[in-house]
């Protein structure tokens, strides 16, 4: 008999963790908010105005809270911020965080702007370069779970640490050697900058990055372009079209890149993800790492 329940439990968590996309709406959240494998991050920072305490006045029942910046999701390694962490640093993480192996994470967000969804587009990349291919987002965020009329809960989460273990995949991982090599025309790779034109044009810098710019070859396609008025990822078709309308010419692939690796979290999902396009690596050193190196060329965008 308990073979039979155990049996059970695992066919119901695979019914769930298949019945998930990438995206996944409020509604399947609700209907699923109950399954113990379904574990909810919530993602916020400064940023977008968010904090711990804000998550403890109204979350999604059961979610656990995670801070882009403070909670060591992205590390500083040679002087480069944005970076992954290394395999360990991630397994304390997530098992701070209480996430199993065996768990569907649905990644939430407060649902205010773009570079709140990069956010929840950053956690989701990392989680499948940890080897967790179990990983959504709730489409819309916070902001979509209230509108539908569904509650909030109040104070903090009980987390029971887990032993969460990383099998490193870098598949979504753009090397330098792959973007120097994308630069070169060498690889069949194309280089996708997802940052404002103002940004890629030359026309503002980060304070993070050596020089204004933007590597030579690469396209523009804006992050702040993939989300619609709500504040939800646009469709399949609407993400292929902007694609096709980048230019983006990569034979073999492409690699989403940034200042710092947050905007091109969402271009990296919304390609790869959302729109099934092969071969999207995400560089996370992006142009705080390219430009430490004084002889790696930057050059004035052209739309």
């Amino acid at each position: 008999m308990k073979k039979i329940l155990t049996t059970l439990v695992l066919f119901f968590f695979v019914t769930v963790a298949h019945s998930a996309t990438p995206l996944v709406e409020a509604s399947w959240l609700k209907e699923n908010i109950n399954n113990k494998n379904v574990k909810v991050i919530e993602i916020s920072s400064k940023f977008v105005n968010g904090s711990y305490d804000k998550f403890k006045q109204g979350h999604i029942p059961g979610s656990v809270y995670i801070d882009h910046i403070g909670d060591k999701l992205i590390t500083t390694q040679k002087g480069v911020i944005g970076q992954l962490p290394v395999k360990k640093e991630l397994e304390a993480l997530f098992s701070k965080l209480g996430v199993k192996n065996s768990d569907h994470v649905v990644v939430s967000y407060l649902g205010v702007n773009s570079l709140d969804f990069g956010s929840a587009a950053r956690l989701y990349w990392s989680l499948k370069v940890a080897g967790h291919d179990n990983v959504s987002i709730l489409n819309g965020g916070l902001k979509a779970w209230t509108a539908a009329g569904y509650k909030l809960a109040q104070g903090e989460t009980q987390i029971t640490p887990s032993n969460f273990k990383v099998k490193l995949n870098d598949k979504y991982v753009a090397s330098y050697k792959d973007v120097r090599n994308a630069k070169r025309k060498k690889n069949g790779y194309a280089l996708i900058d997802a940052r404002p034109k103002a940004f890629f044009i030359g026309e503002k810098k980060h304070p993070k990055i050596q020089r204004a710019g933007t590597i030579p070859t690469a396209v523009n396609l804006e992050e702040a372009t993939i989300v619609d008025g709500n504040l939800k990822v646009k469709s399949a078709d609407e993400i292929k079209a902007l694609f096709v309308k980048s230019n983006a010419e990569g034979k073999k692939g492409y690699v989403s890149f940034c200042n710092t690796g947050w905007f091109a979290s969402t271009v990296w999902f919304a390609l790869s993800e959302v729109a099934g396009i092969e071969n999207v690596k995400l560089y996370d050193g992006s142009l705080a790492h390219w430009t430490l190196n004084p002889k790696n060329e930057v050059i004035n965008g052209q739309i």
